[in-house]
């Protein structure tokens, strides 16, 4: 009876025990295989700029600048900017000051790389929208961190080169070998629908299927390179005082006073150099006097911007070459106004103030007048397209641009002296 007990209570223990893990188990897969939530909807389809943009600056702080500390924070916090499917790792890839911090420029970028990243993986019918079938694949990749932003962020291919047997394959409609003028502007058409397709692509925030003021700002600074980037950088650092990201209309008037300034160095430079009838202004004529001058040296020019490009040594500038020296000599200068600009950060607090803004501006005007003084090799107060050619290559060599093996003809330049 005793044995018959136990066994009994064995039984219902075991049966007692399977009745407790059955609805938990069958719980735990009713969660796998639940719906997945929408974590496309904020930072893919639809884009929210404007609510990315409020989320990344709560978790930035008032420095607005995000880092890694407070990335970390952030994540899995209602309303955060980090989502489960981010790393800083990957957000860390578009420091592209390398301040081991990301500003929201650069996290815009980021977004924006995971959004055609996202696009290009799971929108079949290429309408920049993602609904039923795609919208479900999608959500399922990012909730298994499938998707990463690193081929997101590259540039998009130039529009490959048609080849005339090609063009008059797909143009020539009534194929009597030749274009006429209606076939060719269907042909011109094309390339400017596809070209308007691969920038909507790459810069509508929103996907509302046209470019506002904003991201044609973006694709203009996007163009003019590491240069452009910098430049948005900057501006939001040392006049968006209440660092959410945008510039008030009393900020952008701070700034275009700033600018003004600089145009104010820039203009001095011109009439010292140009300005030969020392009327303080650079006529027509004498616009035209120093134009063919550079002209007259545009050879020598054109062989010595070969030689810094030529990467390979071959002779030959690819395009590839002509891009990569390009970014390089703008990253080098961005490195070098930087470290110029914190030279009169007083405070050290990262913000240059109006009072060392005025401080940057007349050191940036001494420091041009000091290379000038250096490079003016005949002492007349300006400098000859050789003399300043001579002073850029110095100036390459600070920021990283070692000089090419090439050298002048020195018998052609003192007769160009002659000539002015």
């Amino acid at each position: 009876m005793k044995t018959l007990a136990i066994s009994v209570a064995v039984v219902v223990s075991i049966s007692a025990l399977g009745a407790a893990r059955e609805p938990a188990t069958r719980q735990a897969a009713t969660r796998r295989a639940g719906p997945i939530p929408d974590l496309c909807k904020g930072p893919v389809d639809p884009y929210d700029a404007a609510g990315e943009k409020a989320r990344f600056y709560k978790a930035a702080g008032k420095e607005g600048e995000l880092t890694e500390k407070e990335f970390a924070a952030a994540r899995g916090k209602a309303g955060g900017f980090p989502r489960s499917f981010d790393s800083w790792s990957r957000l860390a890839a578009f420091d592209k000051d390398g301040n081991k911090s990301v500003d929201w420029v650069e996290a815009g970028e980021y977004r924006l790389a995971l959004r055609r990243k996202v696009l290009a993986a799971f929108d079949a019918d290429k309408n920049g929208k993602l609904t039923g079938a795609e919208r479900d694949a999608a959500n399922r990749a990012l909730a298994e961190g499938k998707i990463s932003t690193a081929s997101a962020s590259r540039r998009p291919r130039r529009l490959p080169m048609m080849s005339r047997e090609d063009m008059l394959k797909k143009y020539d409609r009534d194929s009597d070998g030749e274009l006429s003028d209606e076939e060719r502007a269907a042909f011109r058409e094309a390339m400017r629908e596809e070209y308007r397709r691969r920038m909507l692509e790459r810069y509508d925030k929103d996907g509302d299927g046209e470019l506002s003021d904003e991201e044609r700002q973006a694709m203009r600074n996007r163009r003019r390179g590491p240069l452009g980037e910098a430049a948005k950088r900057w501006e939001l650092r040392h006049f968006d005082l209440d660092s959410n990201g945008e510039l008030s209309d009393a900020e952008r008037a701070e700034l275009k006073v700033f600018q003004g300034k600089l145009k104010a160095v820039g203009k001095s430079i011109d009439v010292r150099f140009n300005d030969r009838d020392g009327d303080g202004e650079v006529s027509r004529e004498e616009r035209w006097a120093a134009m063919r001058r550079w002209r007259n040296q545009l050879p020598r020019l054109m062989a010595l911007g070969a030689a810094y490009m030529d990467a390979d040594g071959d002779g030959q500038v690819s395009a590839d070459e002509r891009t990569a020296f390009r970014e390089r000599t703008q990253k080098g200068m961005v490195k070098w106004f930087e470290k110029f600009g914190a030279g009169f950060d007083a405070d050290k607090n990262g913000r240059l103030d109006g009072k060392e803004r005025e401080a940057f501006v007349a050191g940036l005007a001494k420091n041009i007048d000091a290379r000038i003084e250096e490079f003016d090799a005949d002492e007349d107060g300006r400098l000859s397209p050789m003399e300043m050619v001579n002073m850029l290559q110095d100036f390459g060599e600070e920021i990283g641009i070692p000089r090419p093996k090439f050298s002048f003809d020195d018998e052609e330049e003192e007769e160009e002296k002659k000539r002015e």
